[in-house]
């Protein structure tokens, strides 16, 4: 069997599919010449060799991640061998790296189905509203060197949201997703917690109570003082900054919630968890420029940078976009109340066996739940069904896993498909060489601001 972390991707053999806007999802079936002009796989490709000799990588599991991207959807690491009985016709599926946070693709679909299954499992139909907590700019840097301190962040402001709704006067649990996010429009490092809240309080029975907006300055003092008295407490600011801070009359702390879902809008709910859980990084506002070894990327005008771009050299880029890839073992989204793991594991045993698990019972489901999970996210995602033959329509079937890395050489070669990715040495420019533009370090040279339009 292949690794745990290897799963079926998307190979260049199915098809065509239609235009849906997914584009980030939508990685064509491309051979691996084609995938190694994307602006992200140039970018690592090129600069993980220097990043590595030079140790600017904060954590092992950055170039874990680098590494695994650089596999991803190459036959050459091992695939899926996908098999029409009807017409004999047979096709090679590249396994996926499924990283969390940097690879495009895997990501979307991670987000996909993360958008289909909270509303199957978890939100009710009632109406929704986001929240979104910020800090200041200058303490932005603690949390991306504790990372720890996010979850405590969680902590805060999942005990201030709970208070506020105690606050009421209406006995019941409120229904909360906790999301963390580390990134802004230009990928800086900009911690901040999105939560997608039920707009009431669910009471012991089932019924819900709507009740109105938590008012953003209630909350935005309460964050203010937890998260001074945090940071003090871990010894990463002193009193004296801390009581500076509190007197501020723009402290750099902010709450926002003016947006709301509609009881009976099911895409927007939807739609809103997966924006809190999407991917930092879109292929399609990145550029990279194989000649002088910069990454360009664009997105909305920043407020703190005065700009609507980034313009830097791609190992400082892999570096900026290596910052918001979580640890191993990091939760990023928390359940709360109503909506929490143990609540609702609580509200299934009372309602008896469904007949989803009845089915399991009965092996209804196996196979479902073990051969075409990941069909059904590629489906979702590309638009296409994979396990439907593209010459005669039959259903197709998964009738081998190949990870051995003799075996998939004898394949490839026989199939003519046999072309290994060269490993980059680390062989940058000297400083200031004009000549040299081969080198994983562009030439030192003066950069002008030009304006941009969004692209967003």
């Amino acid at each position: 069997m292949p690794p745990r972390r290897a799963s079926p991707r998307c190979s260049h053999h199915v098809g065509t599919r239609r235009a849906s806007g997914r584009k980030d999802a939508q990685r064509r079936r491309v051979s691996p010449a084609q995938r190694a002009r994307e602006p992200l796989y140039q970018c690592a490709d090129r600069h993980l060799a220097e990043l590595r000799s030079e140790g600017r990588l904060q954590r092992l599991l950055e170039e874990r991640v680098i590494e695994r991207f650089l596999k991803c959807g190459d036959a050459h690491h091992g695939f899926a061998r996908v098999y029409c009985p009807g017409c004999r016709h047979d096709y090679l599926l590249a396994f996926s790296c499924k990283a969390r946070y940097f690879c495009p693709s895997c990501h979307q679909k991670r987000v996909l189905a993360y958008g289909d299954w909270v509303e199957q499992n978890v939100l009710a139909a009632v109406p929704h509203r986001q929240y979104v907590f910020t800090v200041p700019r200058m303490l932005r840097p603690i949390f991306s060197r504790k990372r720890g301190l996010l979850g405590e962040l969680c902590h805060i402001v999942e005990r201030l949201s709970i208070r506020a709704y105690s606050g009421a006067g209406v006995e019941g649990r409120p229904g909360l997703i906790l999301f963390v996010q580390t990134f802004g429009d230009l990928l800086t490092f900009n911690p901040h917690i999105h939560v997608l809240a039920a707009d009431g309080v669910f009471r012991a029975d089932g019924a819900f109570v709507v009740l109105p907006a938590i008012p953003v300055k209630l909350l935005e003092r309460g964050c203010r003082i937890a998260v001074l008295k945090l940071l003090v407490a871990e010894g990463a600011i002193g009193e004296r900054l801390s009581a500076s801070m509190l007197a501020w009359r723009h402290s750099g702390f902010s709450v926002h919630n003016g947006v709301h879902v509609p009881a009976g809008d099911i895409e927007g709910r939807k739609k809103l968890a997966q924006y809190m859980l999407r991917a930092p990084l879109s292929l399609e506002k990145m550029a990279y420029l194989p000649d002088t070894g910069m990454a360009v990327y664009r997105s909305h005008m920043h407020k703190g940078l005065k700009r609507n771009f980034q313009l830097m050299p791609g190992a400082q880029w892999l570096e900026l976009l290596c910052r918001h890839i979580p640890d191993r073992f990091e939760h990023l989204v928390r359940y709360v109340g109503w909506y929490s793991t143990r609540v609702r594991g609580e509200r299934a045993r009372k309602a008896g066996p469904t007949a989803a698990v009845q089915a399991a019972e009965d092996g209804q489901v196996i196979e479902a739940r073990a051969s075409s999970a990941w069909a059904r996210l590629i489906h979702k995602v590309y638009e296409v069904d994979p396990l439907q033959c593209p010459k005669c329509g039959a259903p197709m079937h998964v009738i081998a896993l190949i990870d051995d890395a003799t075996v998939i050489r004898r394949i490839l070669e026989h199939l003519g498909r046999w072309a290994p990715r060269k490993v980059r040495q680390n062989q940058r420019a000297p400083p200031g060489d004009a000549k040299n533009l081969d080198g994983l370090r562009p030439p030192a040279r003066e950069l002008t601001y030009h304006p941009v339009p969004d692209i967003a």
